[in-house]
């Protein structure tokens, strides 16, 4: 009798406050007992919003009252250059015992979105309000003013460049009697993708006059031109900008096909002084 086991597999998910303490000697009687060896370096994801607890502590690491009408605020700046690349103001919530000395950071996501995933420094400063000055708060109990943050971009996949076709092969179809300016093969990325997935082609035009063909293909040597089948048709009639097309499905290559239209009282489709130009197109999928 054959026995089959089966496990299924379990994922822990942890959720949790991402907690900073930093000294804030206000009073100038209380000395350092309980040192801190070193402050945690502070991490945070790039593109989403960041939410980070700051407990205010006395260098004895006790927790110390701050109110509404008190400004802290953040900064980080590059480690090299000191060049700040950005500055926010913290939300203080304290509002009872358990959240003494408690401070909220918020960062959104456009905040760090241009910026690079690196190492950073950060710092802390108190505003007074005798004469609107800034005094220093401490990263640890030896007077380290400066932290290190971390920026990483675990979260959202990295998107991959555009691919760019801006040379067209030009062919004399004798069926049609037309000439045919075909782009380069730009891989799809089958492995990456369902018939679900969603490609998307940019056309940069000029005064353009003519039909514009997104083509596709299962084959992963297309060598010839004829394994190409259409999946779009646009036709324009002196456009200038650039226009877009989204398809979905599973193709090993895509490329352009742009047919331009004949000029009048002509006999063929060769006069780029009336059809204007088909200048390149972007891919994506």
């Amino acid at each position: 009798m054959l026995s089959i086991n089966t496990h299924m597999q379990n994922l822990p998910i942890y959720l949790y406050d991402n907690n900073l303490d930093v000294i804030l000697d206000l009073d100038p009687t209380v000395r350092g007992v309980n040192q801190v060896m070193y402050q945690h370096d502070l991490k945070i994801q790039k593109g989403i919003k960041n939410k980070v607890r700051i407990q205010f502590k006395n260098s004895d690491q006790k927790r110390v009252s701050i109110s509404t009408t008190q400004t802290f605020v953040f900064s980080m700046f590059d480690a090299f250059s000191q060049r700040l690349v950005l500055e926010k103001q913290l939300e203080v919530i304290q509002t009872n015992t358990s959240t003494r000395g408690l401070a909220l950071l918020t960062l959104t996501e456009s905040d760090t979105m241009d910026l690079t995933k690196s190492s950073y420094q950060f710092s802390v400063k108190y505003q007074d309000p005798d004469d609107g000055t800034y005094l220093p708060t401490y990263a640890n109990t030896y007077y380290g003013v400066a932290g290190t943050v971390h920026l990483a971009e675990d979260i959202n996949p990295v998107l991959q460049p555009s691919q760019e076709s801006v040379s067209f092969n030009k062919t004399y179809n004798s069926a049609t009697q037309l000439y045919e300016h075909k782009g380069g093969n730009m891989y799809a990325y089958p492995e990456y993708n369902s018939n679900s997935a969603l490609h998307t082609m940019a056309m940069y035009m000029t005064g353009f006059r003519g039909t514009v063909y997104v083509q596709g293909t299962l084959y992963n040597s297309p060598q010839s031109f004829n394994r190409y089948v259409t999946i779009s048709t646009r036709t324009y009639d002196g456009f200038t900008g650039i226009d877009y097309v989204n398809f979905n499905g599973v193709f090993s290559y895509v490329r352009i096909m742009y047919v331009p239209s004949t000029a009048p009282a002509e006999s063929g489709n060769d006069n780029p002084t009336y059809y204007g130009s088909f200048d390149k197109a972007l891919y994506r999928c």
